[in-house]
């Protein structure tokens, strides 16, 4: 496979920590440093020690934890996802790791319509939740049965109509591992008097080392180029088949998502003026078109692309692809050789 992954998701019966971007998320925040900063007075109390190390050693685990979160607890488990998701190109971009921005997440982000819904946003959410594919983006009960919500006015109502997809990036992953390092120093520095000018010097170190302080499209940031598609052909009314995880971000408001992007091929090109009855998928291995304009249409093309992904992943995981007469990305049945391949 080549897709990054650096998260996981939790079960919906196993979500209890909350440190999301909202009310609920800011107190278990402020709880938190709370528990941690009485944690750092009791010792600098009772054991003693230097108070400025103590003082830091609280403060990067806070940090520690929310990272952790931030992989390993935010993203909510939805169930399996369809074999193949197909819809419109709405938008995407390079999120920005910098502090004040995301403060380390590098993903690459696109948005996409489904069909055969409306391809813009103006519509009732209730419009963008009709099957077959609705459901993706569609209230979850297994959220509501947690508490957790979905918008319902302003801006972030867009995040129920269409559905939010990310490549991953390493960015997030790379800042924990550089505050586990700058911890280790300091836990050192604790026992070791006179280490701390060598913890600070290598805090430093980890710290611009691993770009804590991060800029746009840093190394590793998430890109379609991973899954084998060419940015720029994610632009002018691109049409999509994606694979990948389906979760719950409860990072913010909350939405469902596509998380991350495991395989991601574009099939052609629509006006979104001309709604899906303008848009026909030709199959040039076997010569079958496709329409994609009412929900029969697209569940018969969905049949259609899961056989052939799963024929492919199946003559990838069972084949030679050291022999150089197998010297293909992926089955020619899919893409017939075309470019940009998708790679699973």
């Amino acid at each position: 496979m080549a897709y990054k992954q650096y998260t996981t998701c939790v079960d919906p019966d196993h979500y209890v920590i909350d440190f999301g971007t909202h009310l609920q998320g800011y107190a278990s925040v402020l709880l938190m440093l709370l528990t941690l900063g009485f944690g750092a007075f009791i010792v600098i109390a009772v054991a003693g020690g230097p108070v400025g190390i103590t003082i830091a050693i609280a403060a990067l685990t806070g940090a520690i934890l929310l990272l952790e979160w931030y992989l390993h607890g935010r993203l909510v488990c939805l169930g399996e996802a369809p074999c193949a998701i197909v819809g419109m190109v709405l938008g995407h971009g390079q999120s920005d790791p910098a502090w004040g921005k995301k403060y380390g997440d590098d993903d690459y982000t696109m948005n996409i319509m489904l069909a055969p819904g409306p391809l813009d946003t103006d519509e009732d959410k209730t419009e963008y939740w009709k099957e077959p594919q609705g459901h993706l983006v569609a209230e979850n009960q297994k959220i509501l049965n947690i508490s957790r919500n979905y918008p319902q006015s302003g801006d972030d109502l867009k995040y129920v109509k269409h559905l939010h997809c990310e490549f991953e990036g390493s960015g997030i992953r790379e800042r924990l591992d550089a505050l586990y390092g700058i911890l280790a120093t300091l836990l050192i520095a604790l026992a070791v008097p006179g280490f701390w000018i060598v913890s600070i010097i290598l805090g430093l170190l980890l710290i611009f080392g691993k770009g804590l302080f991060g800029s746009k499209g840093q190394p590793n940031s998430g890109t379609p180029l991973d899954v084998g598609v060419d940015p720029g052909s994610l632009s002018g009314g691109a049409v999509v088949v994606v694979t990948g995880d389906w979760i719950y971000d409860s990072g913010h408001i909350g939405w469902n998502e596509i998380h991350p992007v495991k395989s991601c091929q574009v099939i052609g090109y629509l006006d979104a003026a001309d709604g899906w009855k303008k848009f026909v998928y030709h199959d040039n291995g076997t010569g079958l078109d496709f329409p994609l304009d009412i929900k029969e249409n697209v569940e018969r093309f969905r049949d259609f692309w899961c056989g052939m992904l799963k024929g492919a992943q199946d003559a990838e995981d069972g084949g030679n692809r050291n022999d150089p007469a197998n010297d293909w990305v992926i089955h020619p049945l899919v893409d017939g050789c075309k470019q940009p391949p998708i790679i699973l």
